[in-house]
Formats: structure tokens, C-alpha cells, sequence
């Protein structure tokens, strides 16, 4: 195990309960990172303090796993993952059949994430700490879910700044390329999860998808950045008069005709246009009553301003605009309300934050860790 002491009054943070300690406080390594990630972590007074993954090659240079002694080995992560599950079988209801497991820090495995899409699994290792425990981890996995298939999907941009390669492929079992097919709130969906955006599936709008469900009765949806269409699924089975579905993505366009064929839609009442949605926006002069704003998280900086501007100007009076955005470094809660109060100056239209829109109880965070929140919104009241 590596020894990692820090600088003096740089432990105040990771005493006080935050799960990371960053490169700036590091003052000396005892110990090869080439051999382990696993370290304990000494104040300046040689006192322990946790122990965590170290990581030389990355800005957060401590993710924290444990303020005890323990060991931490395969039980210690055994210990974990049932404490995850046990929390995932209290909170999220049976009519459900996908939904996170693990979630990083929120679930105290920094750098693991876990999806479950019915009968499968699929494990995303994001950082070197968990790498080095992949085998136990995966293990473990096989032994609580053994009629599961197990994928990895470690394709993401937060493991290259790790500096580990991306890596994707089976680890357990085989998955059917046509997709999986998963139950959210008792509605059918097909998931593609080999080589759909995230683990297949944008598993945090689940409990946003159900507020638009019980709003859209009677009501025409505008459904923007609609991937696979879950947001327009739940505003029909919720009684929208009708729903008009914009992305790019041909790929995202064929998995919606199967979501609309698994959940017996009438081709009359939704409409799914292949087309950016700034041009869609542009041309389209059609007013609605709800207007789905839901851009990826690469968005350029001012885009959202943009596309919440255009998104009210389509809206009729009276209307409703879910406005969901990801935050980041460069993405605050309060640029978010900067960016909302912009947008409806742009577009000449008052506006008021009616309901919060944020992740559902399978992504826990920690008190002491706002930067575990991620997405983030609102539906807005549009006069």
C-alpha cells in the first residue's frame, strides 16, 4: 500500500467529509503508483486520515474510499455493493427494470459505475483504483446476479484523464445486438446497450420523463434532442394529443420506431423528424403546448441559451418548457438560472421556475460532495 502524506491544512476538506483530495495537496508519496493505486492517506503530522485510490497522472490525485483501518479487499467491496443493492430495492419500484446500481462516490466505489438493463449488467472502471480491483468486482457482480449477462462500456472521457484506455466487450455471458428490452414506471423500452450514448439508456430522467407524464393529458409536445424518445413514450402514455420528436441520429431514429412499435403508438399522434434542432427550431413555426429541452451534455458554451430561447418562441401561452442542462467545471447551478433568465429576454417571454428536475434516488450523492449532482433543471411556466 502506498503512504501519501498531505501538505499542512490541506486535510481540512477530507476531514470535514469530501471524497476527493486533489493533486496541490499532496506533499510526498512512499511507495510505486506503478504497483497499486490503493494508499492510505497521513496528515502533515504523519496522522492517518483514510484511505482511498491514489492517482499521480490525474488532478483529483485521492478519491476516498474509507476513514476506518480495514482492509480493503474483496469483502470490503462485497460489503459495499450489497449495501448499494439493498438501497436500489427499497427505493426503486418493480414496474422498474433499469435503473443505476452503483454510482461512484454516491455509493462509496469511487470510479465504478453500474447499470442494470433487466437481464444485464453493464460496468464502467473510470479510474486505476478500481481497475486494480476489476477482477474481485466483477466477481462479485457474477456471484449477486449469476443469470446475468456482465458488459463493460469503459468508453468515457473522465477514463482517458485517468489515463487508462477505453475498453468495451463482455465480460460475462453474451447480450442480443438487437437490444435489450427494459421496463421504466411498467413501459417498455428497447436499449442498445453495446453502443448507445452513456450505458444505453439516460437511466437519470426517469423520474423527469414520469413528471412529463402526469402534465401531458390533452397537451402537444415538442420533444427536442429526443434520442430514443423516452421523454415523448411517457407524454402519449400520459394522453399528449400529439408529440413531434427532433434529433440527428439515425441510429437514435431506428431505436425510436422500435420504442414505438413495443408500446403499440399510433404513427398519427407522433412524429419523429431526423434534423439538427437549431434548424428544426428555425423553420418549424408549429406552437406547442409543452416543449421537451433536453440538449447533450457536449453542448457548445451559448447553446443552451440559444435553444432555451428558440424553445419558448414555439411555445403557446401558458405553455411548459423542461429545461434540462448537465453541470460541469464550466456549468453551474447558477449559470443555469443566469442562462434561463437570458433565454426568456431573448425570446420576449416571462418565465417561472415551477419544479425542480433532477436525478432519480438511484444516483445518491454525498452531502459533503455538491460535484456528485449532475443533471439539472427545471420546468419553467412560459407566459
Amino acid at each position: 500500500m502506498l503512504i501519501v502524506q498531505l501538505k499542512p491544512k490541506k486535510d481540512v476538506p477530507v476531514i470535514k467529509g469530501h471524497p476527493w483530495i486533489f493533486s496541490g495537496a499532496v506533499d510526498k508519496v512512499q511507495g510505486s503508483p506503478e504497483e497499486t493505486s490503493l494508499c492510505r492517506v497521513l496528515d502533515a503530522r504523519g496522522r492517518f486520515i483514510c484511505q482511498g485510490f491514489y492517482n499521480p497522472f490525474s488532478q483529483i490525485a485521492i478519491r476516498v474510499l474509507t476513514r476506518g483501518r480495514e482492509p480493503v479487499d474483496r469483502s470490503f467491496f462485497l460489503r459495499r455493493i450489497s449495501e448499494a443493492i439493498r438501497m436500489r430495492e427499497a427505493l426503486v419500484t418493480p414496474d422498474t427494470t433499469c435503473y443505476r446500481v452503483i454510482h461512484g462516490e454516491g455509493d462509496q466505489i469511487p470510479g465504478l459505475t453500474v447499470d442494470l438493463y433487466d437481464t444485464v449488467l453493464v460496468m464502467q472502471f473510470i479510474s486505476t483504483g478500481v481497475e486494480q480491483f476489476k477482477d474481485d468486482l466483477v466477481s462479485i457482480f457474477h456471484e449477486l446476479y449469476p443469470e446475468h449477462a456482465i458488459h463493460e462500456r469503459s468508453d468515457t472521457k473522465s477514463r482517458s484523464a485517468e489515463g487508462l484506455r477505453p475498453l468495451t466487450g463482455p465480460l460475462f455471458g453474451s447480450i442480443d445486438k438487437a437490444g435489450v428490452q427494459v421496463r421504466e414506471y411498467g413501459l417498455p423500452f428497447v436499449v442498445d446497450v453495446l453502443t448507445g450514448d452513456r450505458t444505453g439508456f439516460y437511466l437519470d430522467h426517469r423520474d423527469n420523463r414520469a413528471a412529463l407524464q402526469r402534465m401531458a393529458s390533452g397537451k402537444s409536445v415538442l420533444d427536442l434532442f429526443s434520442y430514443t424518445g423516452a421523454y415523448a413514450i411517457h407524454a402519449l402514455k400520459g394522453g399528449a394529443s400529439s408529440v413531434v420528436s427532433v434529433d440527428s441520429s439515425s441510429t437514435a431514429q431506428a431505436l425510436m420506431k422500435r420504442n414505438m412499435e413495443v408500446n403499440k403508438v399510433s404513427p398519427f399522434v407522433w412524429k419523429h423528424v431526423r434534423d439538427d434542432a437549431f434548424r428544426f427550431l428555425q423553420d418549424d413555426r408549429s406552437k406547442y403546448d409543452i416543449v421537451v429541452c433536453d440538449p447533450p451534455p457536449f453542448m457548445k458554451e451559448g447553446d443552451f441559451e440559444k435553444a432555451l430561447a428558440m424553445a419558448m418562441e414555439r411555445l403557446n401561452p401558458s405553455g411548459l418548457l423542461f429545461a434540462v442542462s448537465y453541470l460541469g467545471s464550466q456549468f453551474t447551478t447558477l449559470d443555469y438560472y443566469r442562462t434561463v433568465h437570458a433565454s426568456s429576454e431573448k425570446a420576449s417571454r416571462s418565465v417561472r421556475l415551477v419544479k425542480p428536475l433532477h436525478e432519480g434516488p438511484d444516483f445518491p450523492v454525498l452531502p459533503t460532495h455538491p460535484q456528485g449532482i449532475h443533471l439539472f433543471g427545471h420546468i419553467l411556466y412560459v407566459e
